[in-house]
């Protein structure tokens, strides 16, 4: 756990004394900010709560990131077909570095990719690509989806009034539509990098 470093790493980076931080949260000294920037003493959840928010930064961030490191470092948890007909594999391969500024509230991951059905986006075979978890896209986002429960692939979405069109970035591969219930918003790709 990163909280009492994260805490005292807060604190001075906001020119903040813990007097001053004891105040904001409603006790009469700075002892018990003391105790919990040395280990011996930790926070309610409602104080935790506070305290995040005075600082504007996520609890889970406060509580399991080093605040002070530049890099976060991400599972990559599987492979994702540029194509299709490929079952999600689901096993972490290992763990890939992004910066602070990429990484905000929610879960986030690297999914390699397996095929070139999107490489006229630069998304190619070996690539790794970064997905924040989430359950919903706007119109032309690249996502990554769930088709019948097992298999996964990357393409670009196309809503139509009750479908999903799935749009490949490689002239050899058909578009796939399907009603929305068939399938399955995995994620949103918010970059790709290539592997070496």
């Amino acid at each position: 756990m990163e909280f009492k470093d994260n805490l005292r790493y807060l604190r001075y980076s906001n020119k903040m004394s813990q007097d001053k931080l004891a105040e904001m949260l409603g006790y009469k000294s700075f002892t018990t900010v003391q105790k919990w920037e040395d280990g011996t003493a930790f926070p309610r959840v409602n104080t935790l709560n506070r305290i995040a928010e005075i600082f504007d930064v996520d609890v889970d961030h406060l509580l399991n990131l080093n605040l002070r490191s530049e890099k976060v470092a991400v599972p990559i948890i599987g492979e994702v077909k540029a194509g299709y007909n490929l079952y999600a594999n689901e096993d972490i391969y290992g763990f890939e570095y992004c910066n602070n500024n990429e990484y905000g509230p929610g879960e986030y991951f690297y999914l390699k990719v397996k095929g070139d059905s999107m490489i006229d986006l630069r998304i190619g075979d070996g690539d790794i690509v970064y997905v924040r978890k989430q359950n919903y896209l706007d119109n032309k986002d690249i996502g990554v989806f769930l088709l019948d429960n097992n298999e996964v692939t990357i393409k670009r979405a196309q809503f139509g009034k009750n479908s999903l069109t799935l749009k490949a970035a490689n002239k050899n591969y058909p578009d796939r539509r399907f009603s929305l219930d068939e399938i399955k918003i995995l994620g949103k790709v918010l970059h790709n990098k290539v592997l070496f």
